[in-house]
C-alpha cells in the first residue's frame, strides 16, 4: 500500500468521529477517562504507546458521530480496541452497534 492508499484509509476513518475528536491535536493523543479504572486506563496507555512505536495513528475515547464512544481506534486498520474488565461480550457487542460499519472489534480482555 502506498503513501496515497494509506491517508485515504486514514482519512476515511476519520470521517466517523466528531468533529470535536479528531482535529489534529487529538490524533495521537491520549485521552483518558476519570470513570475508567487505573488498570483499564493503563491498557490503553501500553496499546497507544505501542501504536506510537510502529507509527500508527489512533485515536482514544473516539466518539463516533452515529453514537458509542470506543476506548481506542487504529485509523490505520479500521479497528477498535475494548479494553474489557467488567464488561461482557454482549454488552460490548451491544455497544459496537453504534459504531460505523468500517470498523472490526478487537476485545482486549484483562
Amino acid at each position: 500500500m502506498n503513501n496515497k492508499e494509506r491517508w485515504q484509509r486514514i482519512n476515511q476513518a476519520l470521517q466517523t468521529i466528531r468533529i470535536s475528536n479528531r482535529n489534529g491535536s487529538h490524533v495521537n493523543c491520549l485521552r483518558l477517562h476519570n470513570n475508567n479504572s487505573e488498570i483499564h486506563n493503563d491498557k490503553i496507555i501500553a496499546i497507544a504507546k505501542e501504536f506510537m512505536r510502529m507509527n500508527i495513528p489512533f485515536i482514544t475515547e473516539a466518539e463516533f458521530i452515529t453514537g458509542g464512544r470506543a476506548d481506542l481506534v487504529n485509523l490505520f486498520t479500521h479497528e477498535c480496541y475494548e479494553i474489557m474488565m467488567s464488561e461482557t461480550d454482549e454488552s460490548i457487542e451491544a455497544k459496537a452497534k453504534k459504531y460505523p460499519d468500517i470498523f472490526k472489534i478487537i476485545k482486549v480482555k484483562i
